[in-house]
């Protein structure tokens, strides 16, 4: 200890700031890069959710609303891996995408029960106590299936991506740990 060497493990966060973080995706454990995660999500998703929700008259919509939600899951998965990414998801991203082209689909055929043209818009304005006249149209439901598909879409890709990537990382660490350092394989034909 006198060597003037910090102590083993000294630069490990001794705290984790995410929910499942034991060893990252990419490399080691990096603190400031989980502190910022924890506090960029909640304002990446709820800026998405401006975003679809503004869509139908500024620029925004489900789509670009969709792509940036995605953002916070991959910067989630970038800082812990893929059990944190499966730990941040509302569910499953096969059912994001079901769900997302069943509102889609639902809100494109639902004017022809009411005798009108395919995805043809309705809306309704109400007031509200503290927002005062809020108006809900059709098309918003549709926004919301296209974004629940590129969250689902998105995350699956990097599931898959993530997955295969690790596998990967693992039989590298196990031949490594077999690996004598003379290049020979312990436990192996001598």
């Amino acid at each position: 200890m006198g060597d003037g060497a910090p102590p083993e493990g000294w630069e490990a966060p001794r705290e984790r700031w995410l929910s499942t973080v034991v060893r990252p995706a990419f490399g080691p454990r990096s603190v400031l890069l989980e502190v910022a995660t924890r506090l960029l999500i909640p304002t990446i998703l709820v800026f998405s959710v401006f975003l679809l929700v503004s869509g139908h008259d500024q620029p925004g919509g489900g789509f670009a609303g969709g792509l940036v939600a995605s953002l916070a899951y991959v910067l989630r998965y970038v800082a812990g891996g893929r059990r944190e990414l499966a730990a941040g998801m509302p569910m499953r991203p096969e059912a994001l995408l079901a769900l997302g082209l069943l509102v889609a689909c639902a809100t494109a055929v639902a004017p022809l029960l009411f005798g009108a043209s395919v995805l043809e818009a309705a809306s309704v304005t109400v007031t509200l106590p503290v927002f005062g006249k809020v108006k809900f149209a059709s098309f918003l439901l549709f926004e919301t299936g296209v974004f629940l598909i590129v969250v689902g879409l998105v995350l699956s890709v990097v599931s898959a991506l993530g997955a295969r990537m690790e596998a990967e990382e693992e039989e590298v660490r196990i031949v490594r740990a077999r690996t004598t350092r003379f290049g020979r394989m312990r436990g192996g034909p001598r």
